[in-house]
């Protein structure tokens, strides 16, 4: 994760981004009354928002915890896709 002051941030933006991004990493921002906020690359928020969505419902959530026991046990199997 990387730190930056808000000032650090303003004079230095696309360089933050472009880390980010490069290093799928968080950027922590901070300002001068203490208030924080985080930049990071699009496609890891939008994971985070899906993870979040799934684990919400405590009904996909079990199913979630249940596969990867399964998964972590060796309960695996393989199949074939077909094409339509």
């Amino acid at each position: 994760m990387i730190a930056a002051t808000l000032n650090y941030a303003k004079d230095n933006l696309g360089l933050l981004i472009n880390q980010s991004i490069d290093n799928s990493e968080q950027v922590v921002i901070s300002s001068d009354n203490f208030k924080s906020m985080v930049l990071m690359p699009l496609d890891e928020f939008n994971a985070w928002q899906e993870t979040l969505y799934i684990l919400s419902n405590p009904i996909n959530a079990e199913y979630v915890f249940q596969s990867i026991n399964q998964a972590k046990s060796g309960k695996v199997f393989e199949k074939e896709l077909i094409e339509i």
